[in-house]
Formats: structure tokens, C-alpha cells, sequence
């Protein structure tokens, strides 16, 4: 959730190792293997990701935006334990490989039958979504590739709560200071509320 444009993307984390991996030429199949050897067992078959496991759902997620993200974990400039571990792999820290695999992820269509929330606050969801979010990541969610914006549109709930929970705590310490600042005023009902409307985007922008 963003007010600026940089959600999570850090242009000094790593730098070499993402221009790197950005240039390269990807290929699906070979980052399709990598990923059934060192990511199906959390992100599940195609990137669907994990409700309740707090895992994210990365199929047809920007390609930018994970090349960005996996390059910050792989600094340790991101708070992630098990993808840390995973990443610990020397070939996953290659940046073909990280090119290989993104562009898999990227190719996979999204699944539209994530983990929600309760749907008892829609419309608060709504609201504050268009008014803090929409701006960077889109009216239906997709993100964008210019500034690495990532797409949240049918993200998994529990997923998008934890996410915020972690900006607000300080766990994010490369995202812009504004997406902080504005992520740790929300009350807890909000965060719910707003994550359970990005978890049905793009069905639930008409949400009153």
C-alpha cells in the first residue's frame, strides 16, 4: 500500500545484481524448473501462494517488482527469514536465474480464488483504498511497471495484513517513508479492511 512509488523497491539494494538480472534474457522454461525445485513447496503449483500461511500469492505479479524484492532479500534488506534461507542457495543469487524465474512467475495467469477477509467492511476498505493506494498501484490493483509498483489485486488476505503489519513495525526498511507513515496510522480494523479489498480486487472496486 503506497502513497509514493516505491512500494518495497530500494534502487541501491544490490543495484548490481538487479541491472544485472533486468538485462538478461529471460527463459520460462529454465525458471519454470527453478521454481518447482526451490519455491513450489510455500508458493504452491503456478505461484498461487498461501492464505492462511501468510505466503503470497506471485503469479502474474510484475516481473520489476520481483526482481527488486528478491534482490533486497537477498541484501538481507528485506525482514524475510524463509526466503532468506532459500535464497541462500548460491545459484539463486545468479542473475540469470533470478531472470529465469521471475519471468516464469510473470507468465503464470493469477489465480482469482485467493484467501479473503470477511467482507463485513467493504466499503471502508474501498475508501481508503482510493484514497491512499490507488494512485501507484492502480484503480483495480495491477500495479505498474514504471517504479516497480507491484500488483495486489486478488492477493492472498492474511498475506497483505502481515505485509502491513511488518510496514508499520519497520520491517520494510527500504520502502518509501510515506508508505510507513501512512500504513502505521491506520487502526488495526482498517488494515483488515483495506487488505480485504485489495484481496477481491478487480471485483470489488464497485464496493459500497
Amino acid at each position: 500500500m503506497v502513497l509514493h512509488c516505491q512500494f518495497g523497491f530500494a534502487a541501491d539494494a544490490s543495484p548490481a545484481l538487479l541491472d544485472r538480472a533486468l538485462a538478461a534474457t529471460p527463459d520460462v522454461a529454465h525458471g519454470q524448473a527453478v521454481y518447482e525445485r526451490y519455491c513450489i513447496r510455500c508458493h504452491e503449483a503456478r505461484g498461487s501462494g498461501g492464505g492462511e500461511r501468510e505466503v503470497p500469492q506471485l503469479a502474474g505479479q510484475q516481473r520489476q517488482y520481483l526482481l527488486a524484492e528478491l534482490t533486497q532479500i537477498i541484501a538481507t534488506d528485506r525482514v524475510a527469514p524463509k526466503m532468506h534461507q532459500v535464497l541462500a542457495q548460491p545459484d539463486l543469487s545468479n542473475p540469470q536465474v533470478l531472470s529465469d524465474v521471475t519471468a516464469y512467475l510473470t507468465a503464470q495467469p493469477h489465480d482469482t480464488h485467493g484467501e479473503h477477509g470477511d467482507a463485513l467492511r467493504l466499503g471502508r476498505g474501498r475508501e481508503l483504498y482510493n484514497a491512499r493506494c490507488a494512485t501507484c498501484h492502480g484503480a483495480l490493483g495491477d500495479g505498474r511497471v514504471q517504479g516497480a509498483i507491484p500488483a495486489i489485486a486478488g492477493q492472498n488476505y492474511t498475506y497483505l495484513v502481515d505485509q502491513m503489519k511488518g510496514f508499520a513495525a519497520g520491517h520494510r526498511s527500504k520502502a518509501d517513508p510515506a508508505v510507513i507513515d501512512a500504513v502505521s496510522k491506520l487502526a488495526p480494523d482498517d488494515m483488515r479492511a483495506v487488505a480485504d479489498f485489495m484481496s477481491r480486487l478487480p471485483q470489488s472496486a464497485d464496493a459500497r
